[in-house]
């Protein structure tokens, strides 16, 4: 039998990563159980600040709108694939994983770029994988993997895009070729 003051111990540790990453309230509460009373005034304490209302975007699809952003969202995608625990619940975000993974992306980054993930939109991100809104994709011309969307207006490849944008040479498939081989 779990001692509950263990479990609850690592609720408040778990709220208090969450929190320090500027996790919405509604994020932590559904991660850990704990009251949100008590999580907005920890996110008080730790921002200054009252911790910001509303809702989150419906999907990850709706929330990315430009290819900076489509890469972003695929790094961190690809890491908490990675890092994430599967357990008896199937369906659910492993919110440790989801930690572990935020911040080895941001380390990953190292430092402020256009188009960083937010806790939340990772969290976003983390459960369209889960919910099956979003797969990790392999691209054959620069062979790395980046997350799909099911409700995206941008399709491909976010590097192959960058890239090509950047004034590289398009990916095979973006030029009409259908052989992925010819880079």
């Amino acid at each position: 039998m779990p001692d509950p003051h263990l479990a609850r111990h690592d609720a408040e540790t778990l709220a208090l990563a969450l929190l320090k990453h500027g996790a919405r309230v509604g994020v932590v509460h559904w991660a850990t159980g704990l009251k949100s009373t008590v999580l907005a005034g920890w996110y008080r304490q730790l921002h200054g600040r009252a911790p910001p209302r509303g809702p989150l975007p419906d999907s990850a699809g709706s929330m990315i709108r430009t290819r900076t952003e489509h890469a972003a969202a695929s790094l961190f995608g690809v890491v908490y694939a990675e890092h994430r625990r599967d357990g008896a619940l199937g369906r659910m975000i492993d919110p440790h994983g989801l930690v572990r993974a935020y911040e080895l992306y941001l380390a990953l980054i190292d430092g402020p770029h256009a188009g960083v993930l937010g806790i939340n939109q990772a969290w976003i991100v983390a459960r369209d994988l889960r919910a099956g809104l979003a797969a990790i994709a392999w691209c054959p011309s620069c062979e790395t993997r980046y997350i799909a969307m099911r409700d995206a207006i941008l399709i491909g490849c976010p590097l192959c895009a960058l890239y090509a944008r950047a004034g590289g040479r398009a990916s095979p498939r973006r030029a009409g070729h259908s052989d992925a081989t010819s880079r």
